[in-house]
């Protein structure tokens, strides 16, 4: 079986930098809205890594499953998930062609990833009253490589227009990979009850 080019590419970062990657914080959007989360239900980690976001929310009681196409990531989270105690189950996953089951998750979280594939299925697959916590990088310069991992402007108000909007802003972050400044767009939105 070939492995997928991210795959190879995300699974050699990731044993590259090892531990380093779980000394990350969750994004600033969670930690500043953390007040929404529910005290306990089933949440997804989409696009998840070493699943920061996951722990985060798995140490306030959610039970999450992390989904992510880099093996080492994953298993990285489940390490880490041990030593804390928490409940955290892991899927290797190619989100460009995603399936999840209607109507199952009270949170879903998808930062620094993008793909459009994921949206129709994201809002189906959050219960009635679910959140979805969403940042990915905003397109500001026409010519950048790999303009499909960019969003337009107001490309997430759009694609969760139906859901009832708690948070939406564009916003400058320190990437993740380098010191650089990049413009992201945030959302969180709650599926209609």
């Amino acid at each position: 079986m070939k492995t997928h080019p991210d795959a190879r590419r995300w699974n050699h970062r990731y044993t590259q930098g090892g531990d380093g990657w779980l000394n990350g914080r969750p994004r600033r959007l969670l930690l500043d809205f953390v007040r929404l989360l529910p005290a306990s239900g089933l949440a997804l980690d989409a696009a998840a890594g070493v699943a920061l976001h996951g722990l985060f929310l798995a140490e306030r009681g959610l039970h999450v499953i992390a989904l992510d196409i880099s093996e080492v990531g994953l298993r990285l989270a489940r390490q880490r998930a041990r030593v804390k105690e928490v409940w955290l189950e892991t899927a290797v996953l190619d989100l460009s062609s995603p399936w999840l089951p209607a109507n199952t998750f009270d949170v879903i979280v998808n930062f620094s990833f993008l793909e459009r594939a994921t949206f129709p299925v994201f809002r189906r697959a959050l219960k009635p009253g679910g959140l979805i916590f969403f940042e990915t990088f905003l397109k500001t310069d026409p010519n950048v490589d790999y303009p499909d991992h960019y969003l337009n402007p107001g490309e997430l108000r759009r694609a969760f227009s139906e859901f009832e909007i708690i948070h939406h802003a564009v916003t400058e972050v320190t990437g993740e990979c380098s010191a650089r400044q990049k413009i992201t767009e945030q959302l969180i939105a709650q599926k209609q009850k």
